[in-house]
C-alpha cells in the first residue's frame, strides 16, 4: 500500500507548502469534493446503493479509493473512503488518506480532525505528523506545526517532505540558516528532484549568497520543472542578473 505524502516547499504562488520560497493556493474545493461534503448522489448513486465493497478489508478499500483517484473518479474515491472510515473508524491508514485528500481540496478543518484522530491512535507516524503540520500551518498555528515536523524528522530523518515543510517554516520566520540546513538535506536525499534546488536558491539569496543561489536556480531549470515554476525561476534569474534584490 502506498503512503500518501503531502510535500511542501517555498515561493508564494503555488500549490503545496512553497513562500518566495510557495504557499498553498486558496482554490475552491473540486466539484467532486463539494458533492461529497453535501452528500450529493451525483453519478454514483447506483454504485453506492449496491455497495460492491461491503466485504472488503480496510486495505482493499483504500486500494479501491486510490484506484478511483488514479482513474479520475474522485467522487467515487471520496465515497469509498467515507464508507471505509465508517466501517473501520480506527484505521489510521484510511484516516490519513482521507485527510490528505481533504488537504488537497482545502478542507483543512476536516483534514485536521482526521489527523488528530489518527495520531491519537498512532502518534509515531511521520507522514501523518507532516500532514498535520501542513493543516496547522494553514491555521497559522506555526509553533504546533514545527513541533510535529521536528517529531516527524526525529522518527524518519530521511523524510524529505518533513524537511521541506520545516525549511519553509524556518524561512518564513527568517531563520535562514536553519532553513538552509533543511533544504540542503532535501537536495542530499533527492538530488534529482527540482524543488529542493529552488527552495535552497531562495534561502541562499536571503543569506546574501547570490552566486550560489544562481547556480541552484540554473540547475533547477535543467531538471525540467513544471512550466509555471520554470517561468518564476527565469524571472528571478533576470532580476538577479540585473542586480535587483
Amino acid at each position: 500500500m502506498r503512503r500518501v505524502r503531502l510535500c511542501a516547499t517555498i515561493v508564494a504562488v503555488a500549490i503545496s507548502f512553497m513562500t518566495g520560497v510557495a504557499a498553498a493556493t486558496g482554490a475552491e474545493p473540486s466539484a467532486a469534493m463539494q458533492q461529497f461534503l453535501q452528500g450529493s448522489d451525483g453519478d454514483a448513486g447506483a454504485h453506492r446503493q449496491s455497495d460492491p465493497h461491503a466485504s472488503l478489508s480496510a486495505d482493499k478499500m483504500a486500494e479501491v479509493a486510490l484506484q478511483h483517484l488514479d482513474e479520475g473518479r474522485a467522487q467515487l474515491a471520496f465515497e469509498t473512503l467515507n464508507a471505509a472510515v465508517g466501517r473501520y473508524p480506527d484505521n489510521t491508514m484510511l484516516l490519513s488518506i482521507r485527510a490528505s485528500l481533504f488537504l488537497q481540496n482545502r478542507q483543512t478543518s476536516l483534514a485536521l480532525a482526521d489527523l488528530n484522530r489518527a495520531l491519537a491512535i498512532n502518534p509515531h507516524d511521520p507522514v501523518m505528523l507532516t500532514n498535520r503540520a501542513q493543516a496547522l500551518r494553514q491555521f497559522d498555528r506555526r509553533d504546533e506545526a514545527m513541533r510535529d515536523l521536528d517529531q516527524a524528522i526525529l522518527l524518519d530523518p530521511d523524510f524529505v517532505a518533513a524537511h521541506f515543510n520545516r525549511g519553509s517554516l524556518h524561512f518564513e520566520a527568517a531563520r535562514f540558516d536553519s532553513a538552509l540546513a533543511d533544504f540542503n538535506r532535501c537536495v542530499e536525499l533527492e538530488p534529482a528532484a527540482a524543488a529542493g534546488y529552488f527552495n535552497r536558491a531562495s534561502t541562499l539569496e536571503a543569506l546574501g549568497k547570490r552566486e550560489q543561489a544562481i547556480s541552484d536556480l540554473e540547475h533547477f531549470l535543467t531538471l525540467s520543472p513544471e512550466a509555471g515554476w520554470a517561468e518564476v525561476a527565469r524571472n528571478m534569474l533576470r532580476q538577479w542578473d540585473s542586480g535587483q534584490s
